[in-house]
């Protein structure tokens, strides 16, 4: 099943920007390339790497479908986290590597619950009772809430034709 991204990288979030490209920081290279620096703007570009989703327990079998094919492999991405990547990230570092396919698989890893505490500010109340004002001021108060987080594996394969 082919994926098309193109118009994912049309749209700009300064929160992921700012934060690191899990594909990138956890990218390790099987073939010596030249990184291409990132554009500064997130233009859609007209030759987008093509993503094919699979399953885990398929993705190495997709893989070798292409290096039999005449594709060779420039370099994996693996990691587990509870944070959502975008496809953006994955296409940025598709684009850093030279790779013109991605075979990309996340797979449930796990569930885990866990207590938060936190401070934030409850502003004042202003009340009349009789014709009477009162202003109550406000204060921090301690919040305790459960958090769930889900965790999921990624795997990502950076590809290219074989002679370019």
């Amino acid at each position: 099943m082919s994926v098309g991204l193109g118009a994912v990288g049309a749209g700009c979030n300064v929160l992921e920007d700012l934060g690191t490209n899990p594909y990138e920081a956890n990218y390790f290279p099987l073939k010596s390339v030249a990184i291409v620096p990132a554009p500064s703007e997130p233009a859609i570009m007209v030759d987008q790497p093509e993503v094919q989703q699979s399953l885990m327990r398929r993705h190495t079998e997709r893989v070798k479908l292409h290096t039999d094919g005449g594709w060779e492999i420039l370099g994996e991405s693996e990691f587990n986290t509870s944070n959502s990547p975008s496809n953006r990230q994955l296409l940025k570092q598709a684009r850093a590597v030279g790779a013109e396919l991605v075979v990309h698989s996340r797979e449930f890893d796990r569930r885990e619950q866990e207590w938060v505490h936190r401070r934030e500010y409850e502003p004042g109340e202003r009340f009349t009772v009789n014709g009477t004002t009162i202003e109550r001021p406000g204060k921090w108060v301690e919040r305790h809430e459960p958090v769930t987080r889900e965790y999921h594996n990624y795997r990502a394969t950076f590809l290219r034709r074989c002679g370019e």
